[in-house]
């Protein structure tokens, strides 16, 4: 009997030109922000609305340092349009939130809610401020909290119930809070 070896032919690989459209108004690499996905208005359609985050990750094992610490921690909105698929830098009116990253966000209709986070000194915070977007009228609003509330916190995921609910996770407990917008 004989026998034949199955050889197939070996893939053909080319090498495939590529490039990275630059937008000005895109923001740079970061970790520690958040991307929440915003309803669309009258005038614009649905978004993503991006919000600070750090531009750098400083120290570790090889640094000598124990730890690390967030660098370049901002506190910028990027708002990225899903239809014309583009990235707008955005300077809401009001009283805007310190920098800070690894806070948490929720989105209620065309407002985003923000709580916590770390900022540059590495110190968490406990305040909340909601982002409104209707009307493409881009403001901070600072929140103030009546009763007890979360603490400072960071690095905790949140979401919106129909209810007027938000629930967020702090130290594995599940917390609910109520918050009123209108």
């Amino acid at each position: 009997m004989d026998s034949k070896s199955s050889l197939h032919p070996a893939p053909t690989y080319f090498r495939l030109e590529t490039h990275w459209d630059t937008d000005d108004d895109a923001p740079g690499p970061r970790c520690g922000h958040t991307l929440t996905a915003v309803a669309a208005t009258k005038a614009r359609g649905p978004r993503l609305i991006l919000f600070g985050g750090a531009t750098a990750i400083e120290g570790g094992a090889s640094s000598g340092n124990p730890g690390i610490r967030l660098a370049g921690v901002t506190n910028s909105v990027h708002s990225y349009d899903v239809q014309t698929k583009k990235w707008t830098r955005m300077r809401p009116g009001g009283e805007a939130p310190s920098p800070r990253a690894a806070h948490a966000a929720a989105a209620v209709g065309t407002m985003v809610v923000y709580q916590g986070g770390i900022g540059p000194a590495g110190h968490s915070t406990d305040d909340l401020f909601v982002l409104d977007l209707t009307n493409d009228k881009y403001r901070w609003h600072r929140v103030v909290v009546q009763g007890q509330g979360p603490g400072r916190v960071m690095a905790m995921p949140w979401t919106w119930l129909p209810n007027d609910t938000l629930l967020h996770l702090v130290e594995m407990m599940v917390s609910a809070v109520c918050i009123k917008l209108t």
